[in-house]
């Protein structure tokens, strides 16, 4: 499902762990890893009159290649094809640019540094390829927690796919999801959890009757989902609850232990090119645990 792979890389703190946990996507069929740099032109030392130099950008672009050699030995090291592409503009731009020219099945997001506001995310280059883009993005967050721990980092990563949680709001985003979870039955999946969280708010304004038709009708699709994930061959438990889906769906990830959300970009009342979903939104922002947020098809 996931056979080329784009990764734009930025040599940071934790650039290389990330590397490693995404190798792990060769279990769901990864073949090949483009290693991409962006030069920013923003950043880049400008003339007044004639604009950024020739010289500055060859020299950039050199030393940028000898930094890819690291990571083009720990790609090849597990059997993938390592490409490296350089690039100069706008880096979000230029990323999803490539991933169509590259016809790319899956975006890797780098750690993002949290700022002096605590955001990890909001107006990131992650946030935009995301909310410009259409592809599937994966966002690692374990490095970010194990730190130094490389040995507990490495085992956490070689079980990427073990306990999945899978949050579903019935929209065909959430079901566009569900068609990469199943993409993923043989990369080592343990357990699934599906989990549907009711709007209390919402629920709330309802009579007593009314809510628990809504309670059976949820409960009967959770089961629907759940059957279709064990013709699968997949182990499968539900969780339905009433509250608020962004604490709820992040509360449910550390409970199970859970080691991949799998989920939407957004669910019901999005509005393309403007925003993403602020359930999905708000758990790649906070959850500790990684992300394989899913665009495209339906959503």
């Amino acid at each position: 499902m996931y056979k080329k792979i784009l990764y734009p890389i930025k040599f940071e703190e934790f650039s290389l762990d990330v590397l490693s946990c995404l190798l792990n996507f060769k279990k769901a069929g990864a073949e090949e890893v483009i290693l991409l740099h962006i030069l920013d032109v923003s950043k880049l030392p400008m003339d007044k009159y004639q604009g950024y130099s020739p010289e500055d950008v060859k020299r950039l672009t050199e030393i940028v290649n000898a930094k890819m050699d690291e990571a083009v030995r720990m790609i090849e090291d597990k059997g993938l094809i390592a490409t490296r592409r350089i690039g100069l503009g706008v880096p979000y731009r230029e990323i999803i640019r490539i991933a169509g020219e590259e016809k790319v099945s899956l975006i890797v997001s780098g750690r993002q540094k949290r700022g002096i506001l605590g955001e990890i995310f909001i107006g990131s280059n992650t946030d935009k390829v995301i909310r410009y883009g259409k592809f599937p993005v994966y966002i690692p967050k374990y490095p970010a927690v194990c730190g130094g721990d490389k040995e507990e980092c490495e085992r956490y990563c070689e079980r990427l796919f073990s306990r999945i949680l899978y949050p579903t709001d019935w929209s065909d985003c959430a079901k566009e999801a569900l068609l990469h979870l199943k993409g993923l039955k043989d990369a080592g999946v343990e357990e699934v959890i599906i989990a549907h969280v009711m709007n209390e708010k919402a629920m709330k304004l309802q009579p007593p009757d009314i809510f628990r038709a809504f309670e059976r009708e949820d409960k009967k699709k959770l089961e629907e989902v759940k059957h279709e994930l064990e013709e699968e061959g997949l182990k499968v438990k539900t969780s339905l609850s009433v509250g608020n889906a962004r604490a709820d769906l992040i509360k449910i990830a550390k409970e199970e232990n859970i080691s991949l959300i799998v989920m939407g970009a957004h669910g019901k009342g999005y509005i393309e090119g403007i925003l993403w979903g602020s359930v999905s939104r708000n758990v790649v922002e906070y959850s500790d645990r990684s992300v394989l947020l899913i665009k495209g098809g339906r959503c």
